[in-house]
């Protein structure tokens, strides 16, 4: 029964997190791009500032040639290993398929909550802007972010730790309490310390793997649905679980932003709205297109109801009332989404940063808790089996020890 058990639990991991991961694994080993792509996205809003003043004081000239110059100066490099790429999808050359779009090029390249801005900027005749309102962000968001990293970091370490605490305490504190005490006790007369230790470390050696293995394809799991995932319960993680609503805080900041741009381009009317909305949705992951989906079907049924259009719940509480507030008195929807655009810039930073401290504090305070704790229960188990021990002698208890196998 236990072995039918395992091998169930064993296919529905390899279906579940193993066959993702492995596929994740060949992409990433097909992809000749892929340390290119990742190196890149640490530097692309300064590329994409950088590209948009070359833009902006050379009229006329191609993309095409900016690719040349960074595919030839920082040859090796990241940039320059993606600028070549882009720059074979731009002239239709090396097996790549011609492409006019700046969207189209870079699509696949940069990470996908960068195509959205892009796609509705270029489609408006602006593409400068576009790129120029994404280094802005970027730039804004991803200061915090390297904020929030480092004040998580201290969690990390302390994770870390906790795991080789019980890694030791399962394969050498665990056998070797069992083998000092054999003699004097059976597993059965332990004490209740005693016994939680030993089921603990038991379990631990047995099924340890497992553990680790489900924390991996949880955190496989996280990284996957942070973008597809938008069933009943996504909700309820974005309020209650701080990695889903920090996603969700600096989509909904990088969303608003785009699409402040894009109004105050055409104007802040309900049909410049609907259309950037439109363009949003056809080049967003899952994730954001939901949320835009819905946004529409609210403009569709209720087009007078101002902010009350993006209560959605991409935006927390208090920022879909401020959009709705200010919608009460502001018309026009252009001025509206670039304040509360630029609020959230420089609001949502500042917040994160506050719930990451938080969070770090309570976590850190609860992990060093039970690490001391863990620490302490061999000395409280000790003066338990030495109890138990004496109680057991003067009972005449003591477990039957059998006679080693005779040498031939």
């Amino acid at each position: 029964m236990m072995q039918n058990l395992i091998n169930r639990v064993a296919g529905a991991f390899a279906r579940k997190v193993g066959a993702p991961a492995l596929g994740a694994g060949d992409r990433v080993f097909a992809d000749k791009l892929f340390w290119a792509k990742y190196r890149f996205r640490s530097e692309r809003a300064t590329y994409y500032h950088d590209l948009a003043k070359r833009i902006q004081h050379m009229p006329g000239e191609p993309v095409s040639n900016h690719f040349a110059k960074d595919a030839a100066r920082r040859a090796g490099e990241p940039l320059g290993i993606l600028a070549a790429h882009w720059l074979s999808r731009s002239e239709g050359i090396d097996g790549q398929m011609q492409r006019s779009r700046l969207t189209e090029i870079f699509r696949g390249t940069v990470p996908d909550e960068d195509i959205p801005i892009l796609a509705v900027a270029e489609d408006g005749g602006d593409i400068r802007e576009g790129l120029e309102t994404l280094a802005r962000n970027l730039t804004v968001l991803g200061e915090a972010r390297s904020g929030i990293a480092l004040t998580l970091a201290g969690v990390v370490m302390t994770l870390v730790i906790l795991h080789a605490y019980l890694a030791a305490m399962a394969f050498l504190v665990g056998p070797k309490v069992d083998d000092s005490f054999r003699s004097m006790l059976d597993v059965s007369q332990y004490g209740p310390i005693g016994t939680a230790f030993h089921n603990t470390t038991t379990f631990l050696r047995h099924w340890g793997w497992f553990v680790v293995l489900a924390e991996v394809g949880a955190c496989v799991w996280v990284l996957r649905a942070l973008r597809s995932y938008v069933g009943r319960h996504r909700a309820w993680l974005d309020r209650k679980v701080l990695v889903f609503d920090f996603f969700r805080r600096f989509q909904s900041a990088q969303f608003l932003s785009g699409l402040s741009a894009v109004t105050k381009r055409f104007g802040g009317d309900i049909r410049s709205l609907s259309d950037g909305l439109t363009l949003m949705r056809s080049n967003a992951y899952p994730y954001l297109a939901h949320h835009i989906e819905r946004m529409e079907l609210n403009l569709e049924y209720i087009p007078n109801e101002g902010g009350k259009v993006f209560d959605t719940g991409l935006f927390d509480k208090d920022t879909s009332y401020r959009i709705q507030d200010i919608a009460e008195y502001e018309s026009d929807l252009s001025k509206m989404l670039h304040t509360v655009a630029e609020d959230l810039l420089v609001e949502t930073p500042k917040l994160m940063l506050l719930r990451a401290s938080q969070f770090n504090r309570r976590a850190t305070v609860i992990l060093i808790i039970l690490i001391t704790g863990l620490a302490f229960m061999p000395a409280f188990m000790a003066q338990e089996m030495k109890t138990r021990t004496q109680v057991v002698g003067m009972g005449g208890k003591r477990p039957v020890q059998t006679a080693p196998p005779a040498q031939p």
